[in-house]
């Protein structure tokens, strides 16, 4: 439905695309279109909403960065104007709601290219625009879960034969046309995820500074200052053909996300799990950034850091798990205690609370909390800082007993089909009965292999990895290390310290288990 035009009026230019590098809808294209029927309806383009990689499906109108700071202010424009409807929204919901504000604000909704490709104009006022609206954005709608269903399907196939099925391309990867497969022309069919070589090594430093200790805050510092501006969304964007961001920085978070990422194998996910194949094998779509010796050490370093281990409570002090009072064996937590007639600052202080836990201790412990810090570091790093830290690494048992059975059961079931079956349809299932029957005879050929541990060694020695960690990761260090010290009552004067304190350490690794000991301040 036409309006009869209004000269003069003011037109909102919005633009949108979910994909900055689709060339069919690229934003020249839409512009052009835009301001050639403002012109048609003697308006002028007085301003643009140009949102980019941002979905109509998944964005409402009034959610998009740019379009959505523009309908706060109505005031401002008569008019806004879209190349097409599917550039303002997909659904019948997010129409309805800009139908709402658009009558509420007496504005025109204009599509420079309509169902029949011609102008679309519409006056919110009447009734009869309303409903070509809603008709216009059930079909949007219908077309969108259509797409989605298409593209579903043609995901799900193409991850199971190893292609890439698109979407966000990883750091550390660009894609390419499948190295193996071919169409029906000889030429490549698909996609695979290839190394970039800058970014791909950007990945296995960051990898190889975690395993050495470097904290998550570290890591991302080094990225800052030695690669500023190349990020996830940066490398994607120079892919893309697009404008880069600056500014762009890493944070912790963004490290630690990424190293955890199976991608990196070159593994094919699916709801965050490795896909395999109809022979049981894992399905990879692009190269492997680590190798699997490297992953595993990383992952063992990441787990000892999860926010749900010992030490890494909120509040939790930095001996905490370690010191210990020597008359109940109770753990000793920090306090403070307020400034008094004799105290001008607060004084922190380790004391045992084994009141407050609804225990019994004698003679409670309580300590100054600093000479105790500085103590607890000097008999580590005595102990154990010329020392190689050794990662000890969890390989899972290998047994394909389950599978085994389960492919038997499949193989039996499918020879029972196959004698029933002509033509296609045999054709088919002898494939898949193949198939499992070769499987099964790698199975069975497969040795069964216990659960096991490997120690790894990381070139590091604990003095290296104390003296770039931080607070949290040398507490983390401390436990696993099996440090104990206990506190002692006061035998020679308050200000006698650690004649109270005795240092125990664990076996850390063989070498450390011989200077495992137990001593005293001055008795060394």
């Amino acid at each position: 439905m036409t309006m009869s035009a209004h000269r003069g009026a003011r037109v909102l230019g919005a633009t949108r695309l979910s994909r900055f590098r689709d060339s069919t809808t690229s934003p020249e294209r839409q512009e052009a279109a835009i301001e050639s029927v403002a012109a048609s309806i003697g308006g002028t383009v007085i301003g643009w909403a140009r949102d980019m990689d941002v979905s109509a499906s998944k964005t409402r109108a009034f959610d998009r960065p740019e379009l959505g700071a523009w309908l706060q202010r109505p005031s401002e424009f008569d008019a806004v104007a879209w190349w097409r409807l599917d550039r303002a929204v997909r659904s019948m919901r997010d129409m309805a709601d800009l139908a709402g504000w658009a009558k509420d604000h007496g504005k025109r909704l204009v599509f420079a290219e309509g169902p029949g490709g011609g102008r679309l104009e519409l006056d919110m006022g009447s009734p009869i625009s309303e409903l070509i609206l809603m008709i216009l954005a059930f079909a949007a709608q219908m077309e969108t879960e259509a797409v989605r269903e298409r593209t579903a399907g043609a995901s799900a196939y193409l991850r199971s034969v190893g292609r890439w099925s698109g979407g966000r391309v990883p750091f550390g990867t660009r894609p390419v046309p499948h190295p193996t497969e071919l169409n029906r022309e000889g030429g490549p069919a698909g996609w695979w995820l290839a190394e970039e070589p800058a970014s791909a090594d950007i990945i296995r430093t960051m990898a190889d500074l975690v395993i050495a200790g470097k904290s998550y805050h570290a890591v991302a510092a080094w990225l800052n200052t030695e690669h500023p501006g190349v990020t996830p969304a940066n490398h994607r964007a120079v892919l893309a053909g697009r404008p880069t961001n600056p500014d762009a920085r890493w944070n912790p978070g963004m490290v630690s996300s990424l190293l955890r990422q199976q991608i990196l194998r070159g593994f094919v996910l699916e709801d965050g799990q490795p896909v395999q194949n109809e022979d049981g094998e894992v399905v990879r779509h692009g190269d492997a950034l680590l190798n699997d010796d490297v992953w595993h050490r990383l992952q063992a370093v990441m787990d000892s850091r999860m926010t749900s281990g010992p030490g890494r409570r909120s509040g939790a002090h930095p001996l905490l798990g370690v010191l210990f009072c020597g008359t109940c064996g109770g753990r000793l937590y920090q306090s403070w205690l307020s400034p008094g007639p004799n105290r001008k600052v607060p004084v922190r202080q380790y004391r045992c609370a084994a009141k407050a836990h609804g225990r019994t201790c004698a003679k409670p412990a309580y300590v100054v909390a600093n000479p105790v810090d500085a103590y607890v570091e000097r008999e580590f790093l005595a102990a154990a800082g010329n020392r190689e830290i050794i990662e000890v690494v969890s390989i899972p048992a290998i047994d394909h007993s389950g599978e085994i059975a389960e492919l038997e059961d499949e193989v039996r079931e499918l020879a029972g089909q196959l004698c029933k079956l002509r033509g296609p349809a045999a054709d088919a299932v002898g494939g898949m009965l193949q198939s499992r029957s070769d499987r099964l005879e790698r199975l069975r050929a497969a040795p069964i292999v216990s659960a096991r541990t490997k120690r790894i060694r990381t070139g590091v020695d604990h003095a290296e990895k104390w003296a770039s960690a931080e607070s949290a990761d040398r507490h983390q260090m401390l436990l696993h290390a099996g440090v104990r010290v206990e506190v002692g009552q006061t035998t020679r004067g308050a200000r006698d310290v650690e004649g109270r304190l005795s240092f125990t350490i664990g076996d850390l690794c063989p070498s450390v288990a011989e200077v495992s000991r137990s001593r005293r301040a001055g008795r060394s």
